[in-house]
């Protein structure tokens, strides 16, 4: 007697990161399909051949994710792709038939979204007929049933989530478990889309400039790229509060910080962001963000390059008149420190306002130092 093949439903996407819509619309399929396991394919690439966060992040999520889900497993075969030979959800089918013959009855999970782009898709009618495709209905997707008829991808229906990686990523943790938000804070992943929608969009081009800048001159003089490249990315965040609200984080939480010029304000506020909503707790960044517009006396090689980043970055309205001070600071960051506040003095005089005291003396103590 035979024995009868197991049904298999896979589901690929970019699990970039998983949330409850993947497990969602993958349950109420694998129900109604009375499927054995669920394949979900994590993929290594975007469409356009980019890759996509480091899959030992996005594994570790997913992980996560499936604790209880004892019939879902993760299918890594296009994440060991080395030649892009899977980019095309056709060469992985093609692979798993292969592989696995008649040993499983194979279905695959799309969403609405990827229906009604169906067409697009490489080889689709050779790959509908070697699967039988099936669609979950997903929030803000209305069904295109004559795609679903023209290549018999059956419509399935259930309680729906509206939940998107898009959404996540962009700091809406509303979709995915407690671990997941843990460990997207922890290793301070999707930084800067989660900054995105938080600073206008002058402010967040700047904060990304200034993070490249502070990433090259890093690499250039051996320090830890990271560290400069999130202090620089969240050195402004504050600036999405107003006056009053920086104040009162100072208030609470800076007290002996309140005698300093209220410019300088944004930069502990900045800190205090970074730590409590974006889970940054390494002293080294959250000192170069407190010090990154109102230097001090104790500058870290990492601080100097904060500093000089957010005054030499490529946004900045007199960024040609500063192209030496940045090419010197891929070289010698501690003369470019003493250029960039020299040149901050000249600027401020050049303006008419008055001088800053406080940068005329670190100044010429850094000046002694040299």
């Amino acid at each position: 007697m035979l024995m009868e093949s197991k049904k298999v439903l896979l589901f690929g996407g970019s699990y970039n990161p998983i949330h409850q819509g993947h497990l969602n619309a993958a349950i109420n399929a694998c129900n109604y399909l009375k499927c054995d396991e669920v394949w979900l394919i994590p993929r290594k690439y975007n469409y356009d051949g980019s890759l996509l966060l480091d899959s030992k992040h996005r594994i570790a999520m997913m992980k996560m994710a499936l604790t209880g889900l004892d019939n879902f497993k993760i299918c890594d075969i296009e994440l060991k792709d080395k030649n892009k030979s899977f980019i095309y959800t056709y060469n992985t089918a093609k692979y798993l038939k292969r592989k696995y013959k008649d040993q499983y009855q194979f279905y695959f999970l799309i969403g609405a979204d990827q229906l009604n782009n169906i067409e697009n898709w490489y080889a689709i009618e050779q790959l509908t007929k070697m699967f039988q495709f099936v669609c979950f209905k997903r929030p803000g997707y209305p069904i295109m049933n004559d795609l679903a008829d023209k290549y018999h991808i059956t419509i399935i229906d259930g309680r729906q989530i509206e939940a998107s990686s898009t959404m996540v990523r962009s700091g809406d943790f509303d979709k995915i478990n407690d671990n997941i938000q843990k460990y997207i804070m922890e290793h301070g992943l999707y930084l800067k889309e989660r900054i995105m929608p938080r600073l206008p969009e002058r402010l967040f081009i700047h904060s990304l400039t200034s993070a490249r800048l502070a990433k090259k001159i890093a690499i250039s003089l051996h320090v830890n790229a990271n560290r400069a490249y999130v202090a620089s990315l969240l050195h402004d965040i504050s600036k999405s509060l107003t006056a009053d609200e920086i104040k009162k984080i100072i208030e609470i939480h800076y007290p002996c910080k309140l005698h300093l010029p209220d410019f300088a304000w944004h930069q502990y506020a900045s800190a205090y962001l970074a730590k409590v909503e974006f889970g940054i707790h390494d002293k080294k960044i959250l000192k170069a963000i407190e010090s990154h517009c109102y230097a001090t006396m104790k500058m870290s090689l990492l601080d100097k390059i904060v500093y000089c980043s957010d005054k030499l970055e490529e946004s900045r309205s007199f960024a040609d008149e500063v192209i030496e001070i940045r090419k010197e600071a891929l070289t010698n960051i501690h003369l470019a420190f003493i250029h960039t506040m020299e040149e901050q003095l000249r600027i401020l005089k050049n303006k008419k306002l008055p001088v800053d005291t406080h940068l005329e003396k670190l100044i010429n103590y850094y000046k002694r130092k040299e």
